[in-house]
């Protein structure tokens, strides 16, 4: 990802926690708390994450980690994120030996080889490269173990931003099923976003 690119990213967060700082959906870019959460349980009910060792690509506050240890407790959990202050937060609430949160650019960091590779939002944001969805997607099958899964927001449904980009599903299913034949589309969840599963 280009460094302007980078540099909207973190503006657009910046603003966010100047105007809501405390609410920790908002300043994260999710349009609701309940909006977040239904993304973490469609993760849930399409993957057995107990025992297993996640990477968690754009990571935030760590609330995926909060919502998979009252249901599927990872055996270990690694969240990325290019936010100091997401970070910050994160490693002052979570205090699990089984938890760690690094700082890194998602796009071009080494991503550890897990079990399980997740990105819940962090692949929307625009980019000058056309093709960084389609990179992104084989690096996380390439490095996972077992499955990657990630949510895009639905360009069916979601108005096109300056910061943040939708996608059509069926475009991005096809280009996943070259990568493996074992996909799975959920889109029953949201109109405006859509999950995709991709198994070794």
């Amino acid at each position: 990802m280009h460094l302007v690119d980078r540099l909207k990213i973190y503006l657009f967060h910046k603003e966010r926690i100047r105007r809501w700082n405390g609410t920790n959906h908002k300043v994260q870019g999710w349009s609701s708390h309940e909006e977040q959460q239904v993304r973490f349980e469609t993760f849930a009910r399409n993957m057995n994450f107990k025992g297993k060792r996640v990477l968690d690509l754009g990571c935030g506050l760590g609330e995926l980690y909060d919502y998979l240890s009252e249901n599927q407790r990872p055996g270990f959990y690694l969240g990325f994120d290019q936010h100091w202050s997401f970070l910050h937060q994160a490693r002052k609430r979570i205090g699990s030996s089984q938890c760690r949160f690094k700082f890194a650019d998602i796009s071009r960091a080494t991503l550890p080889e897990m079990d399980i590779i997740v990105a819940s939002g962090s692949l929307n944001y625009r980019t000058k490269n056309p093709d960084y969805l389609n990179e992104m997607i084989m690096r996380m099958f390439s490095a996972c173990k077992e499955a990657t899964i990630f949510n895009l927001l639905n360009i069916e449904a979601f108005p096109d931003q300056q910061v943040l980009q939708a996608y059509n599903k069926l475009e991005v299913l096809q280009f996943c099923q070259t990568v493996t034949p074992n996909v799975t589309l959920i889109d029953d969840y949201s109109d405006a976003d859509f999950t995709l599963v991709l198994r070794k």
